[in-house]
Order: C-alpha cells, then sequence, then structure tokens
C-alpha cells in the first residue's frame, strides 16, 4: 500500500506493509498489530506514533531505504494484562538516513513489559544519523520489565546515540508536588501526564482530540490498576 498524501494515517485503515512515496511528509498513529512493515522513497517523512496495551506481539520493521529519508518513532507501552511484548526494529539502508526512536513503558504491579529496540546500519551506506532512547517507568513498587537495546552497526559513516533508563516515579517529586497542595494520586497523575505529552507531544499540538482521547485512556486505565 502506498502513502501519497501529506496527512495522519490510522492504522486500521492500513495494510501490514506500506510505502511511503517520495517527498511525502506523513504521520501514522497505531494501536494495533497489523501494521508490520514501512519502507521509504527518497526524501519521505514519517512520524510515527504507538499505543500499545494489549497482550499480543507487537512487531514493527522501519526500513528507511530512500536516500535522505527520515523516521521519526514515538511509543508507549502500558499493559493492562500480565504482559505486553514489542519489537520496534529500524534499519537504515540508504544514504542521509536518519532515525529516532523514543519508547516509554509505564511498569505496573503485576505486568511485565518485554521490549526489543534493534537500530540496523546496513554496509556501505553514509551520512546517516539514529538515536534510540528507552524509558521504563515503574509506578509502583514491583512489576518487571525486560528492555534489550541492540545496536548493528556496518558502517562508520554514522552519528548516533542510544540509551536505556529504568526509574520508579520519584518520592521526591511527589514530596514536592504534595508539599504545594495536591494529593499523592494527583501528583502521579500530573508525572504521568509529563511522559505521554513527551511522546505524543505532536498529536497534542496538531490534533488535541487524539491526544486527550489516549491520555484519557491510559490514565484510567492505570488508575482502574
Amino acid at each position: 500500500m502506498n502513502l501519497t498524501e501529506n496527512k495522519l494515517y490510522f492504522s486500521k485503515d492500513l495494510e501490514s506493509e506500506l510505502h511511503i512515496a517520495d517527498g511525502v511528509d506523513a504521520m501514522i498513529y497505531d494501536e494495533q498489530d497489523v501494521l508490520k512493515k514501512i519502507t521509504f522513497g527518497k526524501g519521505a517523512s514519517l512520524k510515527y506514533f504507538g499505543y500499545f496495551e494489549k497482550e499480543e506481539f507487537f512487531d514493527k520493521h522501519f526500513l528507511i531505504n530512500g536516500i535522505d529519508s527520515t523516521c521519526e518513532v514515538f511509543a508507549l507501552l502500558s499493559s493492562t494484562g500480565e504482559k505486553i511484548k514489542a519489537k520496534m526494529d529500524g534499519e537504515l539502508a540508504a544514504n542521509g538516513a536518519f532515525l529516532d526512536m523514543n519508547i516509554v513503558s509505564f511498569v505496573s504491579d503485576g505486568w511485565i513489559i518485554d521490549l526489543d529496540g534493534i537500530v540496523n546500519i546496513v554496509e556501505g551506506v553514509e551520512k546517516v544519523e539514529w538515536y534510540l532512547v528507552e524509558e521504563n517507568i515503574f509506578l509502583w513498587k514491583s512489576g518487571k520489565v525486560r528492555g534489550l537495546p541492540t545496536l548493528l552497526v556496518h558502517s562508520s559513516d554514522v552519528k548516533a546515540s542510544h540509551a536505556c533508563n529504568m526509574e520508579r516515579i520519584s518520592d521526591d517529586k511527589l514530596f514536592y508536588l504534595r508539599s504545594r497542595g495536591l494529593p499523592r494520586e494527583d501528583a502521579t497523575v500530573l508525572m504521568l501526564e509529563s511522559y505521554i505529552s513527551k511522546i505524543f507531544w505532536d498529536l497534542e499540538e496538531k490534533h488535541e482530540d487524539i491526544y486527550t482521547d489516549v491520555k484519557t485512556r491510559i490514565l484510567e486505565r492505570i488508575k482502574s490498576k
């Protein structure tokens, strides 16, 4: 399936494999395991937003194979059951390709998140740039997460960085907010909203109705636990 318009697409309306045409500036919002692979034409650009909460295996492959094409990935994992598994695979296969992958996981009591973030730079490409950040936020005292950022670099003409962080909702920050009169639950929600906004910032700016719906569902499910 070819994407030929500069607009926001929804994965429920798309096929498992997509190609972004030359010069097209597209956005995709994804909550399902239908979309599997995205390829890029010359100068194509994509901002991909994913929100995954079901007990499924979400496997996404971004093949950035168009010269001077760019891909920005923003994904949030928040399991509502026992386990969520995801693989986010970015492959840079053209000169001037750019990839920025940002993944946040909310981990709560009894939840398990299994995440593979992969960046593969093929041999012979030049002037490629990529960034990979995985942030795992433990909401309470327990929960399990496995984050495995994998880097496969076969070119020397690369500008890159990567990080994998694990942290718990800070007691110091909660104390600061509560000292300003906020109840603990409201203070926690305020902090979570900052992470949600960080991932879906462009949706918040350009498609506020979608952002508000996603944020509300995320927070309601977390509160219900």
